[in-house]
């Protein structure tokens, strides 16, 4: 028996940018938030909030020229999406890796005082944790889609 094509669709109902990010990143972003020490979450969550890139521009592919070009009031940011994108085609492909290491650290719920557990190296030696990295993309997809 062959099935109507037309009568399915590979992404489940999600028709668009907007319903990715509020049905697949925003609720995965929460379950990291329950829990930053996991790496599932956390790598999931990146890889998520990276690829929706992929949903605004569905034609092009991540470049950092092509985020600063796009995006002139937010080229601080293109750093993180390529180190996200790094990550995200890291762990799908094992082909780069990227420097990370786990610390002792405490839940996102707390001040960014704290020290956090998931901490990622950009290519210039400078750390950053997960929860921050994680958060700048939220804000600039929460701010690009509202």
């Amino acid at each position: 028996m062959l099935l109507n094509s037309m009568l399915y669709s590979s992404e489940f109902g999600i028709n668009g940018a907007n319903d990715f990010f509020n049905e697949i990143v925003r609720p995965q972003y929460g379950d990291f938030l329950k829990d930053n020490a996991s790496r599932r979450h956390a790598l999931l969550t990146i890889i998520v909030a990276y690829h929706l890139f992929e949903w605004v521009h569905p034609r092009k592919k991540f470049s950092i020229e092509f985020f600063e070009a796009t995006y002139p009031n937010d080229v601080d940011l293109a750093k993180f999406f390529d180190l996200a994108r790094k990550i995200a085609n890291g762990t799908k492909h094992s082909l780069q890796r990227t420097k990370t290491r786990r610390q002792a650290g405490f839940s996102s719920e707390f001040s960014d005082e704290f020290a956090r557990p998931l901490i990622v190296v950009h290519s210039d030696g400078q750390e950053q944790s997960v929860d921050d990295l994680l958060h700048q993309m939220m804000n600039f997809w929460t701010n690009q889609l509202n």
